[in-house]
């Protein structure tokens, strides 16, 4: 099976990250993403889930295998790019490291109309969050996203962002946060991330 991206970024840890790290990393990404969590459980389809899981499993049986991890830092440093597919033999599920954390309270929030164009950038989440006078960090407090990834978002890094499964839970919330559309806030950004992909 291949793995596509960063399999650090996956779990969000440094490529020096300590075999204890990486284990912390990747029980919190259970926890996050697993079918008992109450903080994405609306977020996902069972199938998009399937997906994520799947990844998070493959990304932690490559890190945390001491052969695997050096042949992986290996192909990263010979071919210069940190994106390109692993292969990993497929193997039975890993158990579940842990139990969700508390309930989102996300689901809660009401939505307010804001004009939202067709196709949205980075720019116009930025705006938006600022019409809502609301910083990058209070949405990273309440969505438990990290901060970074929110700052590739207003930025436009999409190479610097992880799994499009991710992207879109990313999104998600953050438009929950800012009372927003969420289906017209991911598929604005999705619209765009495709235009600048399809750009020279």
């Amino acid at each position: 099976m291949k793995i596509e991206r960063n399999l650090y970024r996956l779990l969000d840890v440094a490529e020096t990250a300590t075999p204890h790290e990486i284990r912390q990393a990747y029980e919190l990404a259970r926890r996050t993403y697993g079918g008992d969590s109450l903080a994405t459980y609306s977020l996902f389809g069972a199938e998009d889930r399937q997906v994520v899981m799947s990844q998070i499993d493959e990304a932690y049986r490559v890190l945390s295998d001491p052969e695997r991890r050096r042949a992986y830092d290996h192909m990263i440093t010979k071919t210069g790019s940190p994106s390109g597919a692993f292969d990993v033999v497929d193997e039975a599920p890993i158990q579940d490291a842990g139990r969700p954390g508390p309930q989102s309270n996300l689901t809660a929030l009401p939505l307010e109309t804001l004009p939202i164009p067709d196709v949205i950038t980075g720019g116009d989440l930025k705006r938006f969050r600022e019409s809502r006078r609301m910083s990058l960090q209070t949405i990273a407090n309440l969505t438990r996203i990290n901060i970074k990834y929110l700052q590739y978002l207003e930025e436009d890094r999409h190479d610097n962002l992880p799994h499009t499964v991710f992207i879109r839970s990313y999104l998600l919330q953050y438009a929950k946060v800012l009372k927003l559309d969420p289906d017209r806030v991911l598929n604005g950004y999705l619209k765009g991330m495709s235009k600048a992909s399809s750009t020279p």
